[in-house]
């Protein structure tokens, strides 16, 4: 089984956050990554990364009330930042 790609992961996040990915895409990228057993974080990462990756199990068609607004998504990844010392 095959590690969570991370950086492709944060990559994404940071299109969706800059209005160049959808939620979807980020929804689809994590779905691929359970369908094909490669969402397992990497020992030594951070938790938050795990929430981020949570965060996306849910489309967009879901109850409102279950999705991260932008916001909230940028809070998860700047403290995912902030654990590797880097800015976001």
């Amino acid at each position: 089984m095959a590690d969570f790609p991370v950086e492709q992961f944060e990559s994404l996040v940071r299109d969706f956050l800059a209005g160049k990915k959808s939620w979807d895409d980020v929804h689809h990228f994590v779905i691929d990554a359970e369908c094909t057993n490669t969402a397992d974080i990497p020992a030594g990462y951070p938790d938050v990364l795990e929430e981020l990756q949570w965060a996306f199990l849910s489309d967009s068609g879901d109850d409102p009330q279950f999705l991260l607004s932008k916001a909230e998504v940028r809070e998860l990844l700047d403290k995912l930042q902030r654990s590797y010392g880097k800015p976001s």
